[in-house]
C-alpha cells in the first residue's frame, strides 16, 4: 500500500529511502540475471529530536540530509517510508461493492474505524482473499491512513533537495516485503527494534493487518549500562554491542541493567501477540507461526533466545536479503548486521521489482 501512485513520467526505478530517527538510509538495487544486486547505498546521520512523534521539528536539518545525500549519489526519484506513529490500521468489512467501488465505500465507512475525516486523511487499502463464500455479502480490506496534514508536511521537505518521492509507504509494509519470502502467505510477528522505537506488526497473506508502536528501543538499553555501571553512553554502547545478553560473571551488571527494559519488551510483545490469537478469527491470516526480528536492535546478542523464551513459537532474525538473491548467487556489500538497519529501504527499493 502506497499513499499515492507515480504518473505515467515518474514510472522509472526509484531508490528505497528510509527516514528513521536519526538516520537516512537508501539503497538502489538492479538486475543482474535472475536476480538482484546492490548497486549503490549510503547512510546520512543527523541528530535526535529533527524528527518526533512521526512529525519533522527540524525542516532545515532534514532537508539539508537529503539534499546532501542527493547531491552526493545524484539521486532523482525515491520510495519513502513515512513514520507509523501518527498513522492508523484498520480492518474494515465492508458490504459488497464492485471492485471499482471500494475506495467511495471506504470513504463512507472511514470515520467509523479512524479518528479523522475522509476529508483530513490520505489513505490507501489492500483487498484481503478470504475462503470462497466465507462472507458472500462483504469483503474485507486494509486500510492504511495518514493526516493529510503529515503527508504534506514530509512532502514539503522534499521539496529544493533534488528528491522526488515516486511513493510513499508505511515503514511495515516496506519490510514486510523485504524479509517475508516471495509467495509466502503465512501469518508473521514482526518485530522491528530501532534506537528510539521498537514497532510490532502482523503480516498475514503479505498484508501488514496489525501494527503497535513500543516506546522502546536500542538507546534506552544503551543509557541503562550507562547509568548503571557509571561509564559514558560510548563504552555503554561498545559494551551492548560486544556482550549483549549472553555476559560472563565479569559483566553481570550490563545484563542487569537491561532486563528490566528487555523483559518490559517481551511482556508487550506477548500481549500483542496473545491478541492476534484471540481475535484473529474475525481476520484474514491464521496463528502467528513465528516471529522475525530485524531493526538495529535485532543484533543484540541473546535477544532472540530470550524473546522466545517467553512465547511458543520460534523467534528467527529476519534476512532482508531473501527477496533480493539467494547467497549462493550473490553476496551483498553490507554486513548482515548492518543490514537490518536497511530492512525498510530494501523492502521499498524493491517496490520496482516485486508486483503490488
Amino acid at each position: 500500500m502506497s499513499f499515492f501512485g507515480a504518473p505515467n513520467f515518474l514510472a522509472m526505478p526509484a531508490v528505497g529511502l528510509d527516514i528513521s530517527a536519526d538516520a537516512l538510509r537508501f539503497i538502489e538495487l538492479s538486475e543482474k540475471g535472475k536476480f538482484l544486486s546492490v548497486s549503490r547505498f549510503a547512510k546520512h546521520n543527523f541528530p535526535l529530536g529533527v524528527i518526533a512523534d512521526g512529525h519533522v521539528q527540524d525542516k532545515k536539518k532534514l532537508q539539508g540530509a537529503l539534499a546532501s545525500l542527493a547531491h552526493e549519489y545524484k539521486l532523482s526519484f525515491a520510495n519513502v517510508s513515512l513514520p507509523e506513529e501518527q498513522a492508523y490500521l484498520a480492518n474494515m468489512r465492508l458490504p459488497r461493492v464492485d471492485l471499482r467501488e471500494v475506495r467511495s465505500a471506504i470513504e463512507i465507512h472511514l470515520e467509523e474505524y479512524v479518528p479523522i475525516t475522509s476529508a483530513e486523511a490520505i489513505f490507501d487499502y489492500a483487498l484481503i482473499d478470504e475462503p470462497a463464500g466465507r462472507h458472500r455479502d462483504t469483503i474485507d480490506v486494509v486500510v492504511a491512513a495518514l493526516p493529510r496534514s503529515i503527508v504534506d508536511e514530509y512532502l514539503d521537505v522534499f521539496e529544493g533537495t533534488g528528491i522526488t518521492p515516486k511513493a510513499f509507504e508505511f515503514e511495515s509494509q516496506a519490510m514486510a516485503r523485504a524479509i517475508v519470502p516471495r509467495g509466502d502467505n503465512g501469518t508473521f510477528l514482526v518485530v522491528d527494534v530501532g534506537k528510539m522505537l521498537t514497532d510490532v506488526f502482523v503480516v498475514a497473506n503479505g498484508v501488514v493487518q496489525f501494527s503497535a508502536s513500543l516506546d522502546i528501543g536500542g538507546h534506552m538499553l544503551t543509557q541503562a549500562i550507562e547509568h548503571t555501571l557509571n561509564v559514558s553512553y560510548e563504552e555503554a554502547e561498545e559494551m551492548k554491542v560486544k556482550y549483549g545478553l549472553v555476559s560472563g560473571a565479569k559483566e553481570r551488571g550490563l545484563e542487569e541493567a537491561m532486563l528490566p527494559i528487555i523483559a518490559d519488551l517481551r511482556m508487550r510483545l506477548m500481549q500483542h501477540y496473545s491478541y492476534w490469537q484471540t481475535h484473529h478469527t474475525d481476520k484474514a491470516g491464521g496463528n502467528i507461526e513465528f516471529m522475525y526480528l530485524t531493526g538495529g536492535g535485532a543484533n543484540l546478542r541473546g535477544l532472540s533466545e530470550y524473546l522466545s523464551a517467553g512465547l511458543d513459537i520460534k523467534v528467527d532474525i529476519a534476512n532482508p536479503w531473501v527477496n533480493v538473491a539467494s547467497f549462493e548467487q550473490y553476496i551483498p556489500p553490507l554486513l548482515m548486521r548492518d543490514a537490518h538497519g536497511y530492512t525498510a529501504a530494501i523492502g521499498l527499493a524493491l517496490r520496482n521489482n516485486i508486483p503490488e
